[in-house]
Parts: structure tokens; sequence; C-alpha cells
């Protein structure tokens, strides 16, 4: 009985590294189809932990408290359909969420050790190398694993697809490379292996060219050194730092890998040289760390200042600290004055320079004040609840003030959610990471204390990167949030043959299991659902760009069967019946998709080509879809062509029109 526990228990604590992997050679988990086979899997396995002995031996008043918190939101999610004008976003939104409460419950249902959470942050630190090294390879080594350059290849984004959300991948990476090459009750070969891989996840670091997430990382590591305070932290940092800066150096100097085009020949040949380099450096960091592991950790392990004396040298600790922040930023003060008006100057990072070196000391915002500002002045509109979850997208196609790029999401969390949910979903989001932060550092405390400040770093590295980019929508990320939450809500587990008595026997009753078996299976349901439509409709996008419209015809109509509120599937379908000649059906298929989401000028601007193609006026679908999104120059182009042509020359237009559309933008 206590090893089939012991085994289960060691499934679910792999599970969160598990599903990072997939997330991650799934474009993050961005598009719909992922994160709903996902939250499948999450269902599926809290069916299986709820007719377990003690299926929730973590679960307490702490994780009750989160669970309520969150689920509150997540239903809330659900609910904006009510007021939502495109209910199919928040059907796609609500499975995203789903996804994240179902790990939160998970989790945190599994009584709460340190080796347990020790195993964890072991599996999330495989899974980021394994993600981290694959990626750098294809910079590196293209020719051993060569990737397509729609991938945005001249920021390094394999596998994830986001080179940013690949960043912070790479930051979590190095946080826990640090507590676990620092942390005495570690084995020393654990302590030798992330040495090693430090210089290697730097590297992938550095050619993602993102700031935020090497920021973070700085943040993350100094909390954790803080929180922390690991006994070994000073040999740890010796042997990851010199090996880690002269990788970094080396990369740096790699000036072709910087460009646009890294796959050059003389690009290729500096990749090769930057492998052997940090290959080089992994082994010097991994070699100085045993050494030190025989020397100076001896010493460091058997120095131990009484209790007394160590809180006066914390307290000095945090009181120089402190002088030196207070010092930093009066000397600095002229300095941040200039960097403050770097970041909130329009242009881009860089100066737009080829050389991508360049964008890592501009502290330019790269675009995400004009999309903070529409935003916040959409929530000013519906500052309560929203305008529903998922509608950001047309909220910036409309209001955005710049016509040169296309957004999906504010590129923050907090924001993004003040926009489709109001105050009270940000009330709601942002005191589960505030609970979650206060048990967490409750947790770290006595011998625990590394482990604990090691998830609680990760943790903050996640929300503060969170707060500039659309990491909420790469579950990749963003699991690794909930997984380590949910775990550090739970109780702990019960450790005595009688504390286990007695957890058996606070059990749920069969009747309860059976309830919450039969509940798992109900919220499985919509993700299901959404899975099925969602790969019908992959399948008729990918056979519509492909010119095969009977292929996109028959999956369009079978995502329709399945899940029929979502208004792309009747794009395809549109789009497909005015090139066989039938206008009026097309324009009924449009019409539908118009209804389903109504401020997404895409379909307006469908209806406009229907109508015209059918001889009828055209022109105020082209008006409506200008006035959703007047900066989009196709827009103006149909508009001008539609409202200048002859009543006799529209069918013509609209024909022309249908045809040269081989693309969609979904």
């Amino acid at each position: 009985m206590l090893d089939s526990r012991r085994l289960a228990a060691a499934a679910l604590l792999l599970l969160p590294a598990g599903l990072m992997a997939y997330f991650a050679f799934n474009s993050g988990g961005f598009y719909p189809q992922v994160p709903a086979y996902a939250a499948i899997i999450l269902c599926v396995a809290l069916l299986i932990r709820s007719l377990a002995g003690s299926p929730f031996e973590g679960a307490g008043w702490v994780l009750g408290a989160g669970t309520v918190l969150f689920g509150s939101y997540v239903l809330l999610v659900l609910v904006s359909q009510a007021w939502s004008h495109a209910p199919g976003r928040a059907a796609v939104e609500f499975d995203r969420a789903l996804v994240y409460l179902a790990a939160l419950v998970l989790f945190g249902s599994i009584g709460r050790t340190r080796l347990r959470m020790v195993w964890l942050l072991r599996g999330l630190l495989a899974a980021i190398f394994v993600i981290c090294t694959s990626g750098l390879i294809t910079r590196v080594l293209p020719h051993l694993w060569p990737t397509t350059p729609a991938l945005a290849n001249d920021r390094l984004s394999f596998p994830v697809s986001y080179w940013n959300a690949e960043g912070l991948v790479a930051a979590f990476g190095l946080i826990l490379c640090v507590h676990f090459s620092s942390d005495r009750r570690e084995h020393p070969v654990s302590r030798v292996l992330c040495a090693a891989a430090a210089p290697i996840l730097a590297a992938t670091l550095f050619f993602t060219f993102s700031r935020g997430a090497i920021g973070v990382t700085a943040i993350g590591v100094v909390a954790y050194l803080l929180v922390g305070r690991p006994r070994l932290w000073l040999s740890a940092l010796i042997a990851i730092g010199p090996p880690t800066a002269v990788a970094l150096k080396l990369c740096y100097d790699a000036n072709l890998l910087a460009t646009l085009d890294p796959t050059t020949a003389g690009g290729v040949s500096q990749g090769h040289r930057v492998a052997v380099a940090v290959a080089v450096c992994a082994v010097a960091a991994a070699l100085l760390r045993a050494l030190l592991s025989l020397t100076v950790d001896r010493v460091l392990t058997r120095v131990r200042l009484p209790d007394a004396h160590r809180r006066r040298v914390m307290a000095s600790i945090w009181g120089v600290l402190a002088v030196a922040v207070i010092v930093a930023l009066v000397g600095l003060r002229g300095t941040i004055v200039h960097e403050y008006h770097g970041f909130t100057s329009p242009a881009r990072p860089g100066g737009g320079s080829a050389d991508l070196r360049a964008r890592l000391t501009d502290p330019g915002n790269d675009g995400r004040f004009p999309v903070w500002r529409v935003a916040w002045h959409r929530f000013q509109a519906h500052p309560v609840l929203g305008q529903g979850a998922g509608t950001f997208e047309n909220s910036w196609d409309r209001y955005r003030l710049d016509g040169s790029y296309f957004v999906v999401n504010a590129h923050s969390l907090y924001l993004e959610n003040l926009d489709e949910l109001g105050i009270v979903g940000l009330v709601l989001l942002v005191a589960l990471f505030l609970l979650v932060f206060a048990v967490t550092l409750a947790r770290a405390r006595g011998p625990d204390r590394p482990v604990y400040a090691a998830a609680f770093a990760v943790m903050l590295a996640w929300a503060i990167h969170a707060g500039v980019d659309w990491d909420w929508q790469m579950p990749v990320v963003t699991i690794v949030f909930f997984s380590l939450g949910g775990f550090a809500l739970a109780r702990s587990a019960p450790t005595t043959a009688a504390a286990r008595a007695t957890e058996d026997r606070r059990a749920p009753s069969s009747f309860a299991r059976s309830m919450i078996g039969i509940g798992c299976v109900l919220l499985a349901a919509a993700p299901t659902y959404m899975w099925l439509s969602q790969r019908d409709l992959s399948d008729a996008s990918s056979s519509f760009n492909a010119g095969d419209c009977r292929s996109a015809t028959d999956a369009a109509s079978s995502s329709i069967s399945i899940l029929g509120n979502q208004a792309q599937p009747y794009e395809i379908l549109s789009y497909c019946d005015v090139r066989a000649d039938k206008p009026q059906l097309a324009i009924t298929m449009m019409d539908k998709a118009v209804s389903l989401d109504p401020n997404d000028w895409n379909y307006r601007y469908g209806l406009a080509i229907m109508e015209a193609a059918a001889g009828q006026d055209p022109r105020g679908a082209a008006r409506r879809a200008l006035s959703l999104n007047p900066r989009e120059s196709l827009v103006q182009e149909e508009f001008k062509t539609l409202n200048q042509a002859k009543p006799s020359q529209w069918s013509q237009d609209g024909y022309t029109l249908a045809q040269s559309t081989t693309t969609l933008r979904r």
C-alpha cells in the first residue's frame, strides 16, 4: 500500500516536467488544441487520483482558499461569454485557465514533503535542460537539427516558438541550477551536474536576446540567495560564475549568430566554435564544482554560527543591502531618468539594427506602451467585469494608433485581465498570487528553506515577467507556476504510521469519490469538445491554405458539428462556397461568422467580399470592417476598391478578392 502510494506520488511529481516538454514542442501550448488536450490529461489524472486510497492528503484550508480564489476566476472566464461579443473566444480562454486550475488542485492534492518538492524541481530542471539544449543545437549546429526560417530565425525560439518564452524557460533553469549547486542537502553529483548545465542554459538565454528573461533571471537568483541562504552558495557561484561568463563572452563575440540570418557559412562556422566552447565551459564548471565539493564544501558544512550571531549577521546583511540600494538610487539618479526616458521611447530596441546584440543594452519598450494604453482605456470603459475573455485582439485592432504590427494579447497579464475581466478578475488573480507567495515564504524556514526558496524564486520570476509579456498564453512557462504553487499550498504529508492511519480514516467515502470522479469526467467534457473541434479546424485551415477546398469544407463542417461557437470554420466554408460559385451560400456562412464574433474585422471584410460576389452592395460591410480596423492596409484597399467601383463591377471585384485570399490570418 505504501509503495504504491509512493509510486503514484512519484508519477505525479514528474507530470509537470512531461507537460512542460509537451507544451514546449507544440508551440509552447499557445494554440487552443494543445491546452485542451493537456486539460483532458489533467482531468483524467484527477479522476484516477480520486479513486486512490488517500486522494487528497494535501488538501487543507490553504489549498481550499487558493482553489476557491482561482476557481472563481476560471468561472468568471467561463461566464464572461454572457456579456462578451465573442463567446467562442471565452470558451478558448476557459480551456486554458482550466489547465492551470487542474494543475493547482492536482499537485496540491499530494501531501507535501521536502523530498517530493525536490523531485518536482528536479523533473522541471530536466525538462528545461532538454528544451534549452534542443534550441541551442538548432542555433550553433543547424546541420544537426535544421529548423524552418518561419520560426523567427533571427532570435532563438525553437522549440517553444516564441523567443521571450524560451528565454523565460532558460531563466527558470538557471535559478534551479544555482539552487541545486548550492544546497548542502543535495548529493555532490547533483551539485556537479547542475553546475555543468548552467553555461548551456545561459547560452540559450543569450541567443533569445530576451531582455526581460535576462532581467528576471537576475531577480530570481538574488531572491533565492536572500530567502534561501544556502550554505554552499559561495562555492556554487565560484563554480558557475566564471565558466558561464566565459561562455557568454564567446556567444557575444559570435556576431554572425546575432543577425537576421545566422545560418550563413560564416555563421555556421562560428556556431561550431561556440558549441565547442560552451561544452568546454560546462565541463570546466563541473570540474570546478567537484573540486570545491571536496574542499570548500566540507568546511562550509561544518561551520555554523550560533542563532544569536546568525540573526545579527543577517540583520547586518539586510542593512548593507538597503544602504547599497539607497546609495545606488541616489548616485545613479541621472542614469535612471535617462533609462526611463529610453524605456518610454517608441523607438525599437537597438534602433532597428540588424545586429541583435544592440537591443540588450537598449531600454526601449518594443512597442508595449501603445498596447498597454489600449488595454487601460478599454478597462476604463468596462471597469467591473471587462469586455469578456479573449477579446483584447479586437480592442487592439479597433483602437490602435499604429498600423504596423499585429497583436493578439496585451503583453501584460495584469492589464489584459483589467481589459477583459475587469477589476473583479484582476483581484481574484492577484489574491491567488499573493497567497501562493506568502505561503511559500512561510514554508522557507529551517532546513527546508533552500528548496522552498527555489520554488519562490522561480514563481517570482514568472509573475514579474508575466507583467510585461503574454506568458499566460504560453502554458510551457505558466504550468510551472501553478504546479509549484499548488504543491506549496498543500498540507504536509503524514510521516508516521499513526498519522497515515488517521489520514486513511479521513479519506472520502466511496460515494464521495464517485461524485468527485463524475465531476472530473464532466469537467473534461469541455476540453474534449474543444480538442476535437480545434483538431478539425486546424485541418480545415491547412487544407484551405493549400488550396484544397474540398478537404477544407469537410473538416470545417466536422468542426462545426462538434462545437459550433467558433467563427473560423464558417469563414472557411464561406470562402470555399464563393470559389465554388455559390455566393449566396457564402453570404450565409459569413453572416454566421459575423454573428459569432461581430467585432472581428476579418469577418466583416469577408462579408463585403461575398456580398460583392453576389452582386449586392458591399459598401456597408466594407465600411464596418474599416471602422473595426482602420489602420489595416488590407481593409483600406478593399474599401477603396469597392467604394469606387460601379455596381456592375462588384461581382468581378468580389470574386477577384476572394481568389486573392489564399491564406487566412488565423
